[in-house]
């Protein structure tokens, strides 16, 4: 018990160390869990299933604003925040992330890397201190500790792609040491993959009520699969035969498959009743701002005067849009893009003139020199990143849709994996392994977007970066995508050819400071 409040003292000074204030549209400060103590340390069998929960409470984070999702998405080809006159400029941070100039001293960074750890020490607290405790048998820890063991390689996974080299702090840490070293990156990567297998075996294999939101058998094995996609990015060797057996369980486990429309997934009615959806494997449950917020794409990418189109509840900030040429990587027939002008047919993107929540009323909030002139249009083509980019410039994300009279966060769940990922994972593999019959996975997910279906020969690496792209706009690995396929760094919109440091963003220049034994990035 001693050395284990040692390790808790360790992580709240690690969270204190991670945490500094970060001025943006929106609070990004996270709350610090509490200090352990002998008077609260969790000893019953309760305590300990409601810190195990509370564990999964700390992905609340990923879709706010300011954090790990802006710097993945801001930082690729799929989505942008241009200064619009003395809007969003904030000391240049999103241009920089757009432009892969990164600073250490931009507070997204430190954010994401906040929010990384502090999911990381928790899982990390929790398994301690079921495994000191008497008040569960071995039998019933076991499932406990392989959601969470699962969860926090979740976590280290994340922050070795993110960042490279980071501290790998975990049971057998020394809870003395509160500057850790660096860990190699390939290491962290090999931690998190052993800790997935090794977990898979004590696991349910429930899927619907009794484990949404939770990591079971088939989510270890779809992430097992993401994360072996990207083995030869993070450690130099490839394991696209494991990729493909991690996404072979899923499939034959028969357990999920696609949903007849794509938008089911993202809808803000998608847990179902906490039966989720046939295609979400694991998701972040969101809810009502007071139980479960943080989701706040809404305020994001929307215009200021499109609370006259969804009468929400605060009005939006008018920020992230997507860039032109990722708008036009989509055919016009296909079912996900969304239809130019009309708000009032689902899409990636929401695109063309503006409405009244009545559908037909136009929203005037322009001015003469706007391309739509006085009436709002969101234009795919944005005039240019800064200092004047328009006000209605780009089109917005409607990927998750917004219930009219939304509240300021969303009560949408993020799904963190689909069933959709696992088809093209499994389609990606045999493809770099030279095998036949990719196509068909590929197609399944491309036939219930209305397009027609390819052969082998149709996809090469560009088409199958693209059928990535269009499928998973805004699910957060647009950028492990594009570094996979070596095309992170291409000049873009605004944004010249990078160089390779760029496919790592820096260490956050808080994080240095606290911790002398950590070491920057090379290029910064």
């Amino acid at each position: 018990m001693k050395n284990l409040l040692k390790l808790r003292v360790l992580t709240v000074m690690l969270l204190t160390a991670l945490m500094v204030p970060f001025n943006s549209c929106t609070d990004l400060e996270p709350e610090v869990f509490s200090d352990l103590t002998p008077d609260n340390f969790p000893a019953s069998r309760d305590d300990l299933i409601t810190s195990y929960l509370s564990s999964y409470t700390r992905l609340y984070g990923m879709m706010n604003h300011g954090g790990y999702m802006s710097i993945q998405e801001v930082s690729s080809d799929e989505i942008m925040i241009p200064q619009r006159g003395s809007d969003w400029f904030d000391g240049g941070i999103w241009l920089r992330t757009h432009r892969q100039t990164y600073d250490p001293n931009d507070g997204q960074f430190n954010g994401a890397w906040t929010f990384l750890y502090q999911g990381a020490l928790q899982a990390n607290s929790v398994i301690n201190a079921i495994n000191a405790s008497d008040a569960l048998s071995e039998a019933e820890k076991a499932p406990f500790l392989a959601e969470l063991r699962s969860l926090r390689a979740y976590f280290y996974f994340l922050l070795a792609d993110s960042f490279g080299d980071v501290p790998l702090v975990t049971d057998q840490s020394d809870p003395a040491d509160i500057e850790p070293a660096a860990t190699p990156r390939a290491d962290v990567y090999n931690f998190a993959v052993s800790e997935m297998e090794a977990a898979g075996a004590d696991l349910s294999r429930e899927t619907g009520q009794a484990t949404y939101g939770k990591i079971n058998y088939w989510a270890n094995r779809a992430l097992l699969s993401r994360m072996l996609l990207n083995a030869e990015v993070m450690t130099g060797t490839a394991r696209w035969a494991d990729a493909e057996a991690a996404a072979d369980e899923v499939i034959n486990g028969g357990r999920y498959s696609l949903e007849d429309n794509y938008f089911t997934n993202f809808d803000p009615d998608n847990d179902n009743g906490g039966a989720g959806t046939a295609e979400n494997i694991w998701v972040v449950p969101y809810d009502a701002p007071a139980v479960a917020g943080g989701f706040n794409l809404v305020q994001m990418t929307l215009h200021y005067s499109s609370q006259q189109t969804f009468n929400t509840q605060d009005q939006p900030w008018n920020g992230y849009c997507t860039l032109q040429e990722f708008y036009n990587s989509y055919d016009d027939e296909d079912a996900r893009k969304g239809e130019f002008g009309n708000q009032q047919v689902r899409g990636n993107f929401l695109a063309g003139p503006q409405y009244a929540l009545d559908g037909t009323t136009p929203i005037i909030d322009g001015t003469a020199d706007d391309p739509g002139g006085l009436e709002v249009v969101f234009t795919p083509e944005v005039n240019e990143l800064e200092p004047q980019a328009y006000r209605e410039a780009g089109a917005r994300v409607f990927k998750y849709g917004y219930e009219i009279g939304t509240p300021n966060t969303m009560r949408n769940d993020f799904p963190i994996i689909r069933y959709a990922e696992v088809l093209m994972n499994k389609a990606e593999a045999m493809w770099r392994q030279g095998e036949s019959g990719y196509a068909m996975f590929v197609n399944m997910v491309r036939e219930r977007a209305d397009l027609d279906p390819l052969a082998d020969g149709d996809i090469d690496a560009d088409e199958l970066l693209a059928e990535r792209g269009r499928e998973f706009f805004y699910e957060g690995t647009r950028r492990q995508d594009l570094i996979r396929f070596d095309a992170f760094t291409n000049a873009w919109f605004d944004k010249t050819a990078s160089s390779d440091n760029a496919k790592l963003f820096p260490i956050p220049a808080p994080q240095l400071n606290a911790n002398r034994n950590l070491t920057q990035n090379p290029g910064y």
